[in-house]
């Protein structure tokens, strides 16, 4: 299992993507009728009293070729004093839903059981919470644990904590006690090991390596330059050849994020095949003239830019994120199939995501990150922030339409989910 550094990029072509990779934290405490953790929270297993319980829920799942395929049964753990600390285990049975959407339970819980709690596994424990409760940031896995933890006192509730960790890390961290731990010492398996986590320096200059063997790499550089490259799976795309491309003469497209998708193990693109669907995207955007009035407008700082999202030598972006995000509103917008090209407008740092269509002269906006009123351009005025789950009324319910002379119109869209 790989992990990858934060790109310092957007994590899709919408500003929604980011809430399907960056890791949240989501507390939820209730002591008293105030708010806090509960007492000596940092010791909470170890110092786990006479009369009370840990209820822990963990769930497990591992994103692959942008779908989760491996799902995990949820467990769940009940921790208390006997008079030393024990912990029953019960795996619980999930399915899919109807929608093929998510997993849900079967009502079906085998119990695997009661085992024996150390002092120094109740530390790691411990110590796996803190980690929760402030994990490392900008890194993300395939991996993906959802986990509640409850505080119960006799039959009253002292704090519920709710996390979802993307990070994977748990896995390279010494001194923690997983809850799979747990499991594998009731059912007598070996006894997990802190794998050794990469070196991104090194991966990064093995990634790169990799792309200048690349047939066509020559032709490449008299063009472009590699700014940043690594081997895995980023942003829930197929395992590629990641990087980071930037022209070094004037282009209309000046960066490009280029997924190489993986066959047995190496890319299956060489670099004039990136060049060839580079040279396509370049000439479909300069149908369009307000993009170029847009990037020639003086900056205060940063350089205005576009940025081009390739899987392949096609559309970049994972297609369950295209489903749920992008084609519901396409289609409002009158927009016929699906997008051709996604588009990152770039400017001091922030940021407009429009998608393109091969049989429309028209845009469509889903995001515009600080929209500046007095701008002169359309695209720095807009001010939407499409989401699947926006309400009527917000901020996130609306998109816009930007037509090929430069002529924008802001239209309301609530998909039938967040009604």
């Amino acid at each position: 299992m790989k992990t990858h550094q934060n790109t310092n990029l957007p994590l899709g072509c919408s500003a929604s993507a980011g809430l399907r990779h960056i890791l949240a934290a989501l507390l939820f405490f209730m002591a008293a009728g105030s708010t806090g953790y509960a007492e000596n929270a940092d010791k909470l297993f170890e110092q786990l009293g006479d009369g009370q319980s840990v209820r822990v829920a963990f769930y497990s799942s591992n994103q692959l070729d942008s779908k989760f395929l491996n799902y995990y049964d949820t467990y769940e753990f009940e921790f208390r004093r006997a008079p030393t600390l024990v912990a029953t285990i019960v795996r619980v049975e999930t399915k899919w839903n109807d929608d093929k959407t998510e997993r849900v339970e079967t009502g079906r819980k085998t119990s695997l059981g009661t085992v024996n709690v150390t002092d120094d596994e109740a530390a790691g424990l411990d110590r796996l919470l803190q980690f929760y409760r402030s994990p490392p940031q900008d890194v993300f896995s395939t991996i993906v644990d959802r986990i509640s933890i409850t505080l119960r006192d006799r039959e009253k509730v002292i704090s519920d904590e709710h996390f979802v960790d993307e990070t994977g890390q748990t896995l390279y961290t010494e001194g923690l006690t997983l809850f799979s731990d747990l499991t594998d010492k009731l059912l007598s398996n070996s006894k997990r090991m802190v794998l050794k986590s990469p070196d991104p320096k090194q991966e990064k200059e093995k990634a790169i390596a990799v792309a200048q063997q690349l047939a066509g790499y020559e032709r490449f550089l008299k063009s472009f330059e590699v700014a940043d490259a690594t081997v895995g799976l980023v942003n829930a795309m197929p395992r590629s050849l990641f990087v980071k491309i930037e022209a070094t003469h004037p282009a209309l497209i000046d960066a490009v994020r280029w997924w190489n998708p993986l066959v047995d193990g190496k890319p299956s693109l060489s670099w004039d095949d990136f060049m060839k669907a580079y040279a396509a995207a370049e000439s479909a955007m300069a149908k369009h003239p307000w993009l170029q009035e847009w990037k020639k407008l003086p900056v205060k700082q940063w350089k205005r830019s576009l940025q081009l999202d390739l899987l392949g030598v096609s559309f970049g972006e994972d297609s369950s994120f295209l489903e749920k995000y992008v084609i519901p509103v396409w289609h409002h917008a009158g927009f016929s199939g699906k997008p051709a090209y996604c588009i990152h407008a770039r400017r001091y740092g922030t940021w407009r995501t429009i998608y393109f269509s091969d049989k429309d002269e028209r845009a469509l906006v889903v995001s515009s990150d600080s929209p500046e009123p007095e701008s002169p351009s359309i695209l720095d005025r807009v001010d939407v922030s499409w989401d699947f789950d926006g309400k009527a009324g917000e901020w996130s319910s609306r998109y816009a339409i930007i037509e090929n002379d430069g002529r924008c119109h802001v239209e309301t869209f609530v998909d039938e989910e967040a009604k």
